[in-house]
């Protein structure tokens, strides 16, 4: 789980510098499409503007030069009243046209447009504003451009155009001049191609740089056309052009195409700057936008982009808040499910295997574990069946909670059995606390209306006296409880005297681990007879015969067996060599009869047992429906669905199903009634005490009923008398089995005993045969 969280948030982070790159992308990618926009609309408006005014100045010069030449071919502009009334008539013609007026090489004024006084009129030649530009409109053929001006008498800002009129020699005679307004019917600048208050176009003149034309509002224009524009921003354009596009700027002007470049003025403001010449008027087309629109523009969608961003990025974050929170107590449940008994709650043995770490370390101070065992428990599930067992452990819970500090730690074990961990390690504490444990759960404890007693039997062991890890403490607890269990509602120290015992196991252990390999581990086969006298099949029973040890009785090995995991090997071997065995011997016999083969609770529990016993069964060659699986009540305090589950899947198989030593065990009738069992069997204790003890004799009556009203058929093991079988068969019992009819066979000596029977046995005659 903590890397599953890890790898979540890695996820998120992931996601995050991806999404990161991606808005750096996209904001990159619309920086580029913003400067490229501004880029392609200010070519499109110089273009625009630069072809506008280049038509304009053609059709005006197209006019003066018509106008010229009519005056000079019939000499009219030598008479005042003729050229005074053309004027007038073409004033009319052309609105965009302020004045017009005709002067001579010399500079004055001597034929104006009616709306114009000619004698407050400058000479142009002289005045300052308009010498330069006079001069060279002498000089050339073409029209020139004068310095835009505010003419005051109009209230308007002209821009002044002059052509000179030349007679057959090609001599100046007279210059025809005309303003021409800059707001007006035909204004250079159109208010649809301004793209704001912050974007400046501008029409300079190329050879002394003064403004023709200034876009911007609210500026000073009367300071704008008086001075030429800087000679340092006209120094760094020209140089921009021929550093950036590698051409000459006499070829940037002849080409008349537009350019973009990037300037910075005097007070470190970047611009977009696009230009274009026209070369015939020596003119400049220069559109300018301050790059801090472009970055304005840039922030407005770049904040709409970290808007949506950010929000992405929060619904993320709370989605994977959520998972994250999701996943912890999804954890915290598995964790707690997986640490903690669910009948209970209390922690179990996981847990406690996790939580060790906190209790015994270097230099940790001591503790005790109290190993709590409860006497007589199994008759409340015999009597009163599982449901009524779990409340009552749910109460012994409780009350071992309620007897517990705050630094206590308490843990089911599993069963009836609970664990102890407290910091308590002095003697006195310790027997206070076990007594008072034990008269606790000793109190009557009543669940629905019925009241039941039960005891208590405690070990104890302390850390590091009794042992220095887990496994031995508990082993020590367990030992000294084993000890109190003998005497019953009892508690025990753990104690050296109790280790011999202990090791007297270890030792059987040790030997035990080998005794397959040694091939100690053997077979023995116990005929079962049925009500006839016929033999109708045998129990397999496991022997252990060692080198150094003897015979070794099974109550003793296989307890052993079964806390020391060898249960498993040791059963899977029992099934094998037992199918094995029988098989090899019916084929011998040329006959059948049911193997009954003893599986223990580990075994059964495992989770391929199945495919293992069709895996064995199959190997050997015998039938299925030979075969007989035994199985004991103590199964069933395990887990009822999963056993019920199997026991179905191996019934489907065909092998029967028998239940040992019924009567002794945890089952109860309503869960018998479930289980898909094909046999009963009366366990040895019963049979014993049948002739001299009434409850015996009531119990196993009541065993053969209910076998009989659920169709199981009843065996009963251990007859060793005429008149224990005589009993058994009033009772109408099917088979029996035991030292009566025979002992335990070896494999070597059944199929000779099978082969004569029916014999005769102890106070009986003869018996037909099989």
């Amino acid at each position: 789980m903590p890397l599953f969280k890890r790898n979540l948030w890695m996820l998120f982070v992931v996601l995050m510098c991806i999404g990161t790159l991606l808005l750096v992308f996209a904001s990159h990618s619309k920086w580029q499409e913003i400067n490229q926009g501004y880029r392609e609309r200010q070519h499109s408006l110089v273009k625009i503007i630069s072809s506008a005014t280049h038509s304009l100045f053609v059709t005006q010069e197209m006019m003066l030069d018509i106008l010229g030449n009519e005056l000079i071919q019939d000499e009219t502009y030598r008479t005042q009243f003729k050229v005074k009334r053309t004027l007038d008539d073409l004033l009319v013609l052309n609105p965009s046209i302020v004045a017009f007026g005709l002067a001579t090489p010399e500079g004055k004024l001597n034929f104006v447009s009616s709306n114009l006084n000619s004698t407050q009129l400058p000479n142009l030649k002289e005045q300052p504003e308009s010498r330069e530009s006079f001069i060279h409109a002498l000089e050339v053929e073409k029209m020139v451009l004068g310095r835009t001006y505010y003419m005051d008498t109009l209230k308007e800002w002209v821009i002044p155009i002059r052509k000179a009129i030349r007679d057959d020699k090609g001599r100046a005679v007279a210059v025809m001049t005309a303003g021409l307004r800059v707001r007006g019917t035909a204004r250079l600048f159109r208010d649809a191609l301004h793209s704001g208050s912050f974007h400046t176009v501008r029409i300079i003149r190329d050879y002394d740089y003064y403004e023709q034309f200034h876009s911007a509002d609210g500026e000073d224009l009367h300071k704008i056309y008086a001075a030429p524009a800087l000679l340092e921003l006209i120094d760094a354009t020209r140089a921009i052009l021929s550093d950036k596009f590698k051409i000459p700027i006499e070829e940037v002007k002849k080409s008349e195409a537009s350019y973009d470049l990037e300037i910075v003025d005097k007070d470190g403001m970047r611009s977009l700057v696009v230009v274009q010449s026209d070369n015939r008027y020596e003119l400049w087309t220069v559109s300018t936008v301050p790059y801090r629109h472009l970055i304005a523009d840039f922030h407005a969608v770049l904040s709409g982009y970290l808007i949506i961003f950010v929000l992405v990025s929060a619904i993320i974050f709370a989605l994977f808040r959520f998972i994250a929170k999701t996943e912890g107590r999804r954890r915290k449940e598995l964790i707690h499910q997986v640490t903690h008994d669910a009948l209970t709650q209390l922690p179990n043995r996981g847990y406690l295997q996790q939580a060790i770490g906190a209790w015994i370390y270097p230099g940790a101070p001591g503790f005790t574990i109290l190993y709590v065992d409860m006497d007589h428990f199994k008759s409340v599930n015999d009597s009163f069946g599982h449901e009524f067992g779990d409340k009552v452990l749910c109460e012994l819970a409780a009350r071992i909670r309620k007897c517990a500090d705050n630094d206590t730690v308490i843990v089911r074990q599993g069963g009836d059995e609970f664990l102890i961990l407290t910091p308590q390690t002095e003697t006195p504490s310790l027997i206070a606390y076990a007594q008072h444990l034990i008269d606790v759960l000793s109190a009557p404890c009543r669940i629905g209306q019925f009241s039941i007693t039960l005891g208590a039997s405690i070990g104890i062991a302390r850390y590091p006296e009794n042992g220095e890890n887990l496994d031995v403490l508990l082993r020590a607890a367990d030992i000294a409880m084993y000890e109190s269990k003998r005497l019953k509602h009892s508690f025990h120290l753990f104690s050296d005297s109790m280790q011999e015992g202990y090791l007297n196991r270890l030792e059987l252990e040790r030997h035990l681990r080998t005794a397959l390999e040694n091939d100690e581990l053997f077979m023995v086969y116990q005929p079962q007879i049925d009500t006839q006298g016929e033999f109708v099949g045998v129990e397999s029973l496991l022997r252990w015969n060692n080198a150094e040890l003897g015979l070794v009785p099974p109550h003793r090995f296989i307890p052993v067996a079964e806390s020391s995991g060898l249960m498993i090997t040791i059963g899977n071997f029992v099934l094998t060599r037992t199918l094995t065995q029988m098989q090899q011997l019916q084929q011998q016999l040329g006959r059948t009869w049911q193997v009954s083969i003893n599986i223990s609770v580990r075994q059964f529990m495992q989770t391929t047992f199945l495919e293992e016993l069709k895996q064995i069964v199959e190997a050997s060659g015998m039938s299925l429906t030979h075969v007989t699986l035994e199985i004991t009540e103590s199964l069933f305090i395990e887990d009822v669905d999963y056993i019920l589950h199997i026991l179905e899947s191996v019934h489907r198989l065909g092998v029967r199903i028998s239940m040992d030593d019924f009567g002794t065990g945890y089952s109860s009738l309503s869960m018998l009634r479930k289980l898909p069992i094909d046999e009963l069997k009366i366990d040895k204790s019963f049979v014993d005490t049948i002739l001299n003890d009434r409850a015996a004799r009531k119990m196993i009556q009541n065993i053969i009923a209910i076998g009989k009203n659920l169709d199981m058929s009843v065996l009963a093991e251990g007859v060793e008398t005429v008149e224990q079988e005589a009993m058994l068969k009033s009772f109408e019992c099917d088979c029996f089995q035991g030292y009566y009819y025979s002992k335990p066979l070896p494999f070597e000596e059944l199929g000779g005993v099978i082969c004569q029977w029916p014999r005769t046995l102890p106070g009986t005659e003869l018996r037909s045969t099989v």
